[in-house]
């Protein structure tokens, strides 16, 4: 072999072995990125682990309030006429006029039990927020799932609502009937 073909042989072994050193090392930086991320992934969540754990009484607290004052559902047809005379009430107590109202299949989770009614409600927009400010309290259980306000065509001073009221009970009748 003559020199010039040794040196061609070397050059071409140094450019194999730099091409094979770029190749691997593209290689291994992308699993340095992917263990990188994953600890990265971890540690959010050790950190999240820990913040969940350092407010662990403040839930048990809650899980207790909620034992404590969330209402059992006795029957669904009894809790569906309570929410919907309750809602009917205080809505006359506040002057606001009930157009139309439809009660709602019950739902059962596993937690809770829903009954809701749908109100069709006529009367001033301030009134009608205080009303519903003052209906949703946490003691109440009740919430509101839909709600649509269009201006009053008649009445330029009033506004129609379309409100989807639900209360939430405990899910004790859901276990006793198992």
């Amino acid at each position: 072999m003559k020199a010039s073909e040794r040196r061609l042989i070397m050059i071409l072994v140094v450019l194999g072995a730099v091409c094979g050193g770029v190749v691997i090392s593209k290689h291994l930086l992308r699993l340095q990125h992917g263990i990188e991320r994953r600890e990265q992934t971890l540690e959010f969540r050790q950190m999240e682990a820990q913040a969940l754990l350092a407010e662990t009484d403040l839930w048990q607290q809650r899980l207790e309030w909620l034992q404590v004052s969330q209402p059992p559902m006795t029957s669904e047809n009894e809790a569906s006429q309570e929410l919907l005379e309750g809602l009917l009430s205080s809505a006359a107590a506040q002057g606001l006029v009930v157009q139309k109202k439809q009660l709602h299949e019950p739902v059962s989770e596993k937690f809770y039990r829903e009954v809701g009614v749908t109100l069709t409600v006529k009367g001033g927009l301030p009134v009608l927020f205080r009303w519903m400010h003052e209906i949703l309290s946490p003691e109440s259980f009740c919430v509101v799932t839909e709600l649509k306000v269009v201006p009053d065509s008649a009445d330029p001073a009033s506004v129609v609502a379309i409100i989807h009221f639900s209360r939430l009970h405990a899910p004790a009748m859901a276990e006793s009937s198992r």
